[in-house]
């Protein structure tokens, strides 16, 4: 390895987007990642990557380029609103000419000012450890580093965001799905490795020979650099009780052995360095006791059903493979725990707690048989929370429950979108009633609404085969409602907010435009009813 290959340095990997050929092309994201000292220099890339959106004739374009840990500093810092260049890799060999173009960067917002830099957190420090956390910062990769960010703006990348090839094509030379990480289109973030740590084990040793149980943190440094300035904060939380938090200086050697007799609890960490900062963090967790294994033997039959796809006559079929036999063939368990103590209690009644406090969060509500008039209520009250909108979708929405319900919410300001099917106006037999007769009732049903309440909804009508589930959308929430309006609490039902409510949202919207407007399906069954010529 030259001198010059064990300078520090830099892959930017940078995504733009044209409109127009010979115009320049606009900053989509970057990123700029600072190589670990150990870590050689890719082989240089040739040429660009490109995909095309065809849906509004614009084209991708991604180039990576290695540049001097000086060169990539100063040109992450020159992005700045207005038109800015490509960079230009260090190495004359590496150039192209392509490097250096004209790109247009909208406004840039530093999170922290430069060159003070971020550790991503996932969780909170002193939070239990959760079984799928959400990676703040995908594009890091699985070594450890810090960011600093700038965000820009995601205006006119519309068409991108509706793409997913062209989301898939960014994802995997950017390491990160742009459609989930909304907030770095237009932006571009700096990644420096850990400068001094490269691994990090934490782990328990069992009681032996005189000693209790002991925590050990094995600290590996980069090549070149000492732990001297390292340090270890510990923290052990028992009971749901913050028991200890202690602060050691990691050993010349990087291992740190800590005495603490018995591990029953939660245990977590976070190392820094004194001038670097925080480096790294974990947050409680208990460690792993016992494994129960159990090996089992296929019985070497194979079982594959058909069955109809639907009840009809001629329906088309399906096929699977049934779940295969199997011969238990051992159990063990590997490992041992002592009678369990109080803070297992806790931990249950602690989860059981947890459990009823997202079933709160989540507005999760049963209705017994017979408790019609407390559902009623219920959604009356959500529908009066309303601010901005108000979308009910209901295949079997009628005149009866707009009086039920839609008077709960009041004003101009108030969208209201009303999503039903021809079920709901389906005259039941020997009732004396017919399919227009209803739809008049309806009609007539939202004029005296706009009368007392000054809403005007926007009825649509769609197919009684595209809509069977119930939803009730406030503002930006999604209600997922077990039974129709017109039944809900006449028998055991539910109703429960969805976490992800823009999918359902989106998916009603898609809804809505296949519909007919009320007066459309009206003039469609008053010629039914009464066709051209009939007497």
């Amino acid at each position: 390895m030259t001198a010059n290959e064990r300078r520090s340095w830099c892959v930017v990997r940078l995504v733009t987007i044209q409109e127009k050929k010979r115009l320049p092309g606009r900053l989509m994201f970057a990123t700029v990642t600072e190589l670990a000292p150990d870590r050689p220099p890719p082989a240089p890339m040739r040429g660009v990557e490109s995909f095309d959106l065809k849906a509004s004739g614009e084209r991708l374009y991604f180039r990576r380029t290695l540049l001097s840990k000086e060169d990539a500093v100063d040109w992450y810092r020159s992005l700045n609103e207005g038109e800015r260049l490509t960079p230009v890799p260090t190495r004359k060999e590496d150039r192209e000419g392509l490097d250096g173009s004209p790109i247009q960067v909208s406004k840039l917002n530093d999170v922290q000012p430069w060159p003070a830099l971020g550790l991503p957190i996932s969780e909170e420090p002193f939070s239990r450890a959760r079984a799928h956390s959400i990676n703040p910062a995908p594009f890091i990769g699985s070594v450890p580093g810090r960011l600093h960010q700038r965000f820009g703006d995601r205006i006119g990348l519309e068409t991108f965001l509706g793409d997913r090839d062209a989301q898939a094509f960014v994802a995997r030379r950017t390491h990160v799905d742009l459609l989930d990480y909304q907030e770095y289109l237009g932006g571009v973030v700096y990644i420096a490795p850990d400068p001094v740590v490269r691994q990090i084990d934490h782990f328990m040793v069992p009681a032996k020979d005189g000693h209790g149980e002991r925590l050990v943190y094995r600290i590996v440094p980069h090549i070149g650099q000492d732990l001297e300035k390292v340090r270890v904060t510990a923290f052990d939380k028992e009971a749901h009780l913050l028991t200890s938090f202690e602060t050691y200086q990691v050993p010349e050697d990087g291992v740190l052995v800590v005495e603490k007799g018995t591990c029953m609890g939660e245990y977590g960490y976070v190392v820094t360095h004194e001038q670097h900062g925080v480096l790294d963090y974990q947050p409680s967790a208990p460690f792993l006791r016992q494994m129960n294994l159990s090996l089992r033997v296929s019985s070497g039959k194979s079982l594959k059903v058909s069955a109809p796809l639907d009840d009809s006559a001629n329906s088309p079929r399906m096929e699977y493979q049934a779940a295969p036999g199997w011969d238990k063939a051992s159990n063990s368990i590997l490992g041992e725990i002592k009678s369990p103590d109080a803070g297992l209690r806790v931990a249950i009644e602690a989860r059981k707690r947890e459990r009823l406090a997202e079933a709160k969060q989540y507005g999760q509500r049963w209705f017994d048989e017979g408790s019609r008039a407390e559902a009623a209520h219920l959604i009356r009250e959500l529908l009066r929370a309303a601010r901005t909108r108000v979308i009910v979708a209901d295949p079997y929405l009628g005149a009866t429950q707009l009086g039920q319900f839609l008077y709960a919410v009041h004003g101009s300001e108030v969208s209201v979108t009303l999503l039903t099917t021809s079920l709901a106006f389906r005259a039941p037999r020997n009732a004396g009633q017919s399919k227009v007769g209803l739809l008049n009732a309806f009609k007539r049903s939202l004029e005296e609404l706009n009368k007392h309440q000054q809403l005007t909804p926007d009825v649509r009508v769609i197919s009684a085969s595209s809509l069977h589930d119930r939803f009730l959308v406030i503002d930006d929430d999604v209600w997922f409602v077990g039974n129709s309006l017109n039944s809900l609490g006449e028998k055991a039902s539910m109703i429960v907010k969805l976490p992800d409510p823009n999918e359902v949202i989106e998916r009603l919207q898609e809804l809505l435009k296949t519909g007919k407007t009320l007066d459309a399906h009206l003039k469609e069954a008053s010629k039914a009813t009464f066709p051209r010529g009939a007497k």
